[in-house]
């Protein structure tokens, strides 16, 4: 859902804060709000007020701001880079640059550049100026954004590019590499599952998520393009980094073979960029399945960064049965799945097993040397 231009020019201009510490209560209640509302604003207004108090907690959570509430709809939102992500790549610009924001939104990627840096944002939708103008005086940033087609831009020093991904990139990605021509270099924000091999080989590769997700595939493109797939990991207290010449990833192969004494699960980032395999041959793990990113090893390492390691307690067939007694075995009665290779609902899996014991395990569904397996294990 959007809203329109003069809903978004009403939120602008009222007082955020106390509207929000007024109305967010009661949310749960859409009734009495709706009442309430009536009492001081007209069907337009209360309309942008309910959508706005219904993601203001999250806008205040991806971008981790509980003083300054900014203005957005669920579609800018959505598509704005997360604080964390946007702290990272801030800091790949080279002191002093002057970058054009393009299909610059509410201004995700420019809210945490470095002092020194300015960006002048372009975006063809004048909501998305407004946002992002708004939002830049509340922060109390320089940046300004204008009212004009991307493609369009003569072109300068650096940019950086937020395509619209909902069906289909929007510029398409042939427009976006004819227009990074006219910079000394840019950063092209991509879809994670984006195909690799359509992206120019003197290009790097970033794959940027956490621990739990690979959010962000970024084309680097220009000055900042060195021929290398790399992969970040922005955890709580550290980040990951991984990275390697893009021709020395062709012939990486690790061992495949039965299953050991751990299973590990590459970070998310690891398996989109396919590092997972230099990584895990660097600490003399192999591979359960040539098809899979599971990997496995019998004893761990003292480090084995970006990879999570679980002890091997049993392992079955597929079959409800077997998998039942299994359970029952070891007395579990909370899992959690995890699957690979294997066709299965977690939700509904764990409803028709219907585990009843003390224990809390992960059960892995995959397969190992081709045959479908189930695997009990915990954190190790």
């Amino acid at each position: 859902m959007s809203i329109s231009i003069d809903a978004l020019e009403f939120l602008r201009l009222i007082e955020i804060r106390s509207i929000a510490d007024e109305y967010l209560p009661l949310l749960k209640d859409p009734l009495k709000l709706s009442e309430k509302l009536s009492k001081k604003f007209n069907p337009l207004e209360r309309n942008a007020l309910i959508h706005y108090l219904e993601i203001l907690p999250r806008i205040k959570e991806k971008f981790c701001l509980q003083n300054v509430d900014l203005i957005c709809d669920r579609l800018a939102y959505e598509q704005a880079t997360a604080r964390d992500i946007s702290e990272y790549k801030a800091k790949l610009w080279q002191s002093g640059a002057k970058i054009a924001d393009l299909c610059c939104g509410m201004g995700g990627d420019s809210f945490w550049l470095p002092a020194g840096i300015v960006a002048s944002g372009v975006d063809i939708a004048p909501e998305r100026v407004l946002m992002f103008n708004e939002n830049m005086e509340r922060l109390g940033l320089p940046h300004r954004a204008v009212l004009r087609n991307a493609l369009e831009i003569e072109g300068g020093d650096f940019f950086c590019i937020d395509p619209a991904r909902r069906g289909g990139l929007n510029p398409d990605f042939e427009s976006i590499l004819e227009l990074s021509k006219k910079f000394c270099g840019g950063m092209i924000k991509l879809p994670p599952a984006f195909p690799e091999g359509e992206i120019p080989k003197e290009s790097d590769v970033l794959y940027l998520g956490n621990a739990n997700d690979c959010r962000e595939c970024l084309m680097m493109s220009g000055v900042f393009g060195k021929g290398k797939i790399r992969a970040v990991a922005i955890c709580k207290n550290d980040i990951f980094e991984w990275q390697r010449k893009k021709n020395e990833l062709q012939n990486i192969r690790l061992e495949v073979k039965k299953l050991g004494n751990f299973i590990l699960e590459p970070n998310p980032v690891l398996v989109r960029s396919h590092l997972f395999l230099s990584e895990a041959k660097k600490l003399g793990f192999w591979q359960i399945d040539s098809t899979l990113a599971y990997v496995s090893c019998d004893s761990l390492p003292p480090r084995h960064d970006g990879f999570t390691a679980y002890g091997v307690i049993e392992q079955s067939s597929l079959s409800t049965n077997n998998v039942k007694a299994m359970l029952k075995k070891h007395d579990v009665g909370k899992i959690t799945i995890k699957k690979r290779g294997v066709e299965v609902v977690p939700e509904a899996e764990i409803r028709r097993l219907a585990p009843k014991g003390e224990k809390e395990h992960i059960l892995f569904y995959t397969r190992i040397l081709g045959e479908k397996r189930a695997i009990l294990a915990k954190r190790a």
